[in-house]
């Protein structure tokens, strides 16, 4: 249960995701810089099971993780491995190609149905969906934007979501950060389960992060709360590798 939008810009892009939980869910890490192989990488952490739902690193390099549709799945077997624990395998590739590449060498039975989304700097997105069974990877993944997910009625809050999204877009005549950051916190006409920034009984959107990277860095702005209710209070900032 999630939306995630971005806006490009030269040598960068900004990113922008409502993680939406149930409330019974822990409550997550603020986001840390993370080594692996060499390579300095930001994410959050899930408190549940140790995985996380997005991650930049130094080489401008983000992925980030939506749920899929489990209906897709024909078979009972109930997945071995947290799909938070599959960003870890590939946050820290050093271009979109290669993170594509290592996903496909991964042994994606193990998880749940997914949609990856990876944004590398001055390139179209790349979006593959894992639906149980097959792999799917599209390099023009601009044109999935905005990203969303849902377990309450996954094809409602979707057209919701983008009637909102092309109702903001048509006010304002853009498609910028600014727009950005207000659809992701926003209601439509009142808060429920349909709306980006996400409210029910049950669940939530928990959580608002945007990252900003730049030719000079890579910049994670966190919020542990919907954006509806709370500044952006942590920030990790990484240095761009040549």
């Amino acid at each position: 249960m999630c939306t995630v939008s971005w806006a490009h810009q030269p040598g960068g892009y900004h990113l922008l995701f409502n993680r939406d939980e149930k409330l019974t869910r822990g409550r997550a890490f603020a986001p840390a810089v993370i080594e692996t192989g060499g390579v300095r990488y930001i994410a959050p952490a899930d408190a549940d099971f140790g995985g996380t739902w997005l991650a930049a690193n130094e080489f401008g390099i983000s992925v980030c993780l939506l749920n899929g549709d489990a209906r897709k799945v024909l078979s009972g077997v109930p997945p071995r491995r947290s799909r938070g624990l599959l960003l870890r395998d590939l946050a820290w590739a050093s271009c979109g190609d290669e993170c594509v590449l290592w996903l496909r060498q991964l042994d994606l039975g193990a998880f749940a149905p997914f949609i990856l989304l990876v944004l590398e700097p001055d390139k179209s997105a790349i979006v593959a969906e894992w639906t149980g069974q097959d792999l799917t990877v599209d390099p023009a993944g601009d044109a999935y934007m905005p990203l969303t997910s849902s377990s309450f009625d996954a094809a409602g809050v979707r057209r919701f979501r983008l009637d909102e999204f092309a109702r903001r877009v048509g006010l304002a005549g853009r498609t910028d950060s600014t727009l950005l950051y207000q659809f992701h916190s926003s209601h439509g006409s009142f808060p429920d389960a349909y709306s980006p920034c996400m409210h029910r009984e049950d669940a939530e959107t928990v959580s608002f992060s945007w990252i900003v990277v730049t030719r000079e860095e890579t910049r994670f702005l966190y919020s542990p709360c919907p954006p509806c209710r709370s500044s952006l209070s942590e920030q990790q900032i990484l240095a761009r590798a040549a």
